[in-house]
């Protein structure tokens, strides 16, 4: 697994130490709902929407993610 808050690992350091394949398990989800609670929390708190700009463009992710 790629590791926790605090102990994680970059991917040469996992390949020095003879790591063949990685788990990324819940990291991914958990860094999207990350984002979404404080883009939500900014709205709530602030009644703003600066999240937006550092928001991916959807050409961007389109490209990320081709057919």
């Amino acid at each position: 697994m790629v590791g926790g808050r605090g102990r994680s690992f970059s991917v040469a350091q996992l390949a020095e130490a003879g790591v063949k394949r990685i788990s990324f398990a819940t990291s991914l989800y958990r860094a999207a709902m990350t984002g979404l609670i404080q883009a939500a929390s900014e709205v709530k708190q602030n009644g703003t929407f600066g999240f937006v700009d550092q928001a991916i463009l959807t050409a961007d992710l389109n490209k990320f993610f081709p057919d």
